[in-house]
């Protein structure tokens, strides 16, 4: 089951614990929560597991308690959870700098340093720039799997989930085909990750999902 986040936040006790555990790095004791959060007793033990029944937190051990995705709320409440990039590559056609270069060229700007790169392309696609040797984690497609939204989002999913777990995934759906840039959109949307789209001529980058927007979709009101 995916969080319900909508739900868990529309109570004040919960998102008073949601927002300590997410500026904690996604991970803090009942006792750091109730220290931070003013909650005593049976109250806070109502909305824990409250929360872990939504399926926003975990825990894996007595009395410590963790995001079961640190992405979106480590994310919305600027946490110092890492960020991991991952983006499409397309065919090269004479590009001497690839898309996810020019991308995260930009994010650096933005003090923003993914420590881990994953990059989806095709086979075909990525033969073009062998010579390159970029240096990405690669998610590998085949030409009929390039060209299809659902099986796209399948060959992402599982891995977006488990990044999700322990880092802030930046997803970029610029370069490669249209059904990728859409698939990596409904991916976005469907996690509440943040988005980018990178104007490649203009060396511009836009956020389409921005920490705002998704604070918006949370019900949450940030600075």
């Amino acid at each position: 089951m995916y969080p319900d986040y909508r739900e868990a936040l529309k109570l004040a006790n919960s998102r008073k614990i949601v927002e300590v555990v997410a500026k904690n790095n996604g991970v803090a004791k009942f006792s750091k929560i109730s220290r931070e959060t003013g909650l005593k007793g049976s109250t806070l033990t109502h909305h824990l597991n409250r929360l872990e029944q939504l399926g926003v937190l975990e825990c894996e051990v007595k009395g410590t308690y963790k995001l079961r995705f640190k992405c979106p709320l480590c994310y919305v409440f600027e946490s110092n959870v890492p960020y991991i990039y991952m983006g499409l590559l397309g065919k090269r056609n004479s590009r001497e700098v690839s898309e996810p270069e020019v991308a995260l060229g930009l994010l650096q700007k933005e003090k923003i340093k993914p420590v881990l790169i994953y990059v989806l392309t095709s086979f075909k696609a990525l033969s073009e720039w062998a010579d390159k040797k970029l240096p990405y984690q690669w998610i590998l497609c085949y030409d009929d799997e390039i060209i299809d939204i659902e099986l796209l989002k399948s060959k992402v999913r599982g891995q977006l989930e488990s990044l999700l777990k322990e880092y802030i995934v930046i997803l970029d759906c610029t370069s490669a085909t249209k059904p990728a840039t859409i698939a990596f959109y409904e991916l976005a949307q469907e996690y509440l990750t943040p988005l980018i789209y990178i104007y490649e001529e203009k060396k511009k980058l836009v956020w389409l999902i921005s920490r705002g927007k998704i604070a918006e979709r949370l019900g949450l009101k940030i600075k």
